[in-house]
């Protein structure tokens, strides 16, 4: 029984493919993953930022971002890249695409 409850748990906190998503996205239930990869970015962007002096986007520091408006780059970076993300839509791809919505919407000045 408790092997049950464990494999329900590990199968729920894993990384949605990008079609669950999607199916999903106007629901609150993935809003934590959401700002998880937001925060798990910016850290990472902050560390290639100090440690090489190079930036993969350039969010301003005070932008407090929504659930909402983070799920609408999202959709419109699967959306905007359609082919690819349907060739590959039951892969765990959210992540990449906000990476990618992030760089679009946030480009640092060269």
């Amino acid at each position: 029984m408790l092997s049950l409850v464990l494999g329900a748990s590990t199968s729920e906190s894993s990384q949605p493919s990008t079609k669950k998503f999607l199916e999903e996205i106007d629901s609150k239930k993935y809003d934590t993953y959401v700002y998880g990869l937001e925060s798990g970015l910016d850290w990472a962007n902050e560390l290639l930022f100090r440690e090489h002096g190079i930036e993969i986007f350039c969010k301003p520091n005070d932008l407090e971002i929504s659930a909402t408006l983070l799920k609408k780059f999202l959709k419109e970076e699967i959306t905007k890249n359609q082919s690819f993300y349907r060739k590959y839509e039951n892969e765990p791809l959210v992540g990449l695409a906000f990476r990618n919505a992030y760089i679009e919407r946030f480009p640092c000045e060269k």
